[in-house]
């Protein structure tokens, strides 16, 4: 009941802070931009997703090991297009280092969506969900909260949702963190 009320509550925030840029926030704190951070000993498993690539192939979430950025995108999202080269660039600085991004194009064309992928030179997969159904095992992120960013830990738990446009910056600082909670527990 409490996951269902939360993943509402979610739904209905990235609805009306769709727009908006991330800043600030806190340990499960709700920024006025719609940023989420998860303490670790709040966050819960991320949903058990699957589908083809724009490329044809078949890929999980969980076929990605280590900090997963997962990005819903469309073509026609104009906030999508503006931050499409920095997270190209967040693949490239930690596609190395245990970070992987997924792409996730909603309610979209395969053919636009293709066509997106070139023209920002995205090196990484996305998964196409035109039904929404990858979006629903998130808690609804539908059409209107584009874009939506969700990070996931490497312990597969969902420790971060960035509603509307993020930045390297925004982006780099909690994969950062979150490599270095993976290392400190590797340590353990």
């Amino acid at each position: 009941m409490r996951r269902a009320l939360l993943l509402l509550a979610l739904a209905l925030l990235a609805v009306g802070c769709a727009g908006g840029t991330q800043t600030e926030s806190g340990a499960g704190f709700v920024s006025g931009s719609g940023t989420v951070d998860l303490a670790p000993e709040d966050r819960e498993a991320a949903p058990e997703v699957a589908g083809e690539t724009l490329e044809g192939e078949a890929l999980a979430l969980a076929d990605l090991d280590g900090v997963v950025v997962v990005n819903f995108w469309a073509s026609w999202c104009g906030p999508c297009a503006a931050e499409a080269p920095d997270l190209v660039a967040v693949h490239e600085r930690y596609a190395d280092r245990g970070a992987q991004l997924l792409g996730v194009n909603v309610r979209d064309s395969a053919t636009n969506a293709r066509s997106f992928e070139r023209d920002f030179a995205k090196p990484y997969p996305s998964l196409h969900d035109a039904d929404q159904s990858i979006a629903a095992a998130f808690g609804g992120i539908g059409a209107s909260a584009l874009p939506t960013t969700i990070i996931v830990d490497a312990e597969g738990r969902v420790a971060a949702r960035l509603f509307g446009q993020v930045d390297e910056t925004a982006l780099s600082s909690r994969v950062e963190a979150l490599l270095e909670e993976t290392a400190a527990e590797a340590d353990r």
